[in-house]
């Protein structure tokens, strides 16, 4: 690796997404350097049992003090690579990346804005002919329509909320809209843009969820969500890794319900049958070849997650 020592910035590192980073980077890229930066302190942030550095510090806030904030840990430590991990983080670096010193790990912000706007999708994705769940009406709702309802910028599973009843409007937020809800199964691509213009596709049925997260997967190909990767990334230029999820009506259609700007807690998932997206992504942007991390062991599979417990702190 050249010099200087790579060092990468991780904020929200007690998130999923984070520890999976971190983890990453200690077992495949020992020498490069690791600060994280998380509202809860070292103890409270497995992350950071890997950090050279830890800073515990106030939430995000999309302004100048908190690229002050940035600007300043990366001077100190030395960082020459940011990884935001919460969606509006992401589009809010994205969109200042040019005032941020160091490199910013985040596709283009036109892709950022639209994985925020949720209430968008069904006339975004559909100029890209991707199918997405169309917004419900009162009178839908009040003649039995069946829905979920949204916040445009919400993610990790946080703001949506089922709606059989149309007196369930009132008690939702100024900003929610209900998009139509699909009874089939639900679908996680994780999806890595090659060098070559292609695009490596892990497909996981999300057989259990819990908190949001996948912990049953059904690993198999499915090309219509294939089809929709390739489409995003050539619509958008995509450089770095992303997943979205789909739900299925239980007979041939697949409508897009979330673009996940970055990878998902789950993706670790797909690394058990070779597809590596964290190292893959880490080994790409520090200059070195993919070796062999995107792979599929089997073409079908199932996949189980479990939890590991960490001493973190002593009295």
């Amino acid at each position: 690796m050249s010099n200087p020592k790579q060092v990468l910035l991780i904020t929200a590192a007690g998130t999923g997404v984070g520890w999976a980073y971190a983890l990453t980077l200690s077992q495949q890229f020992p020498e490069a350097g690791l600060v994280t930066a998380d509202t809860n302190p070292a103890a409270w942030c497995s992350a950071a049992q890997f950090a050279q550095h830890h800073e515990q510090w106030a939430s995000f806030t999309a302004d100048a003090a908190y690229i002050a904030r940035l600007n300043s840990l990366i001077a100190q430590h030395g960082v020459t690579h940011y990884l935001p991990i919460i969606d509006p983080e992401i589009d809010f670096a994205a969109r200042h990346r040019a005032e941020i010193d160091c490199e910013v790990l985040s596709p283009p912000a036109a892709f950022t804005a639209l994985a925020l706007a949720k209430d968008r999708y069904h006339a975004a994705l559909g100029a890209l002919g991707i199918d997405s769940p169309r917004t419900l009406s009162r009178a839908e709702i009040a003649a039995g329509q069946a829905g979920i309802a949204k916040c445009p910028g919400s993610f990790g599973g946080r703001a949506t909320w089922p709606i059989n009843r149309l007196e369930q409007l009132d008690t939702l937020p100024p900003d929610a809209f209900v998009q139509e809800s699909l009874p089939g199964s639900e679908f996680t691509a994780d999806c890595f843009p090659l060098p070559d213009g292609g695009v490596f596709v892990s497909v996981r049925e999300r057989v259990e969820t819990k908190s949001g997260v996948c912990t049953k997967a059904r690993i198999a190909p499915n090309p219509t969500m294939q089809d929709m990767a390739e489409r995003l990334v050539r619509g958008f230029a995509l450089r770095t890794p992303f997943c979205f999820q789909a739900m299925s009506d239980g007979a041939t259609r697949l409508a897009v319900t979330d673009i996940n700007p970055r990878l998902g807690a789950g993706t670790l998932m797909s690394a058990a049958n070779g597809g590596d997206f964290f190292g893959a992504h880490l080994a790409s942007v520090f200059g070195q070849p993919l070796d062999g991390r995107l792979q599929r062991h089997h073409e079908r599979c199932s996949v189980t997650r479990q939890y590991i417990e960490l001493l973190t702190a002593t009295e």
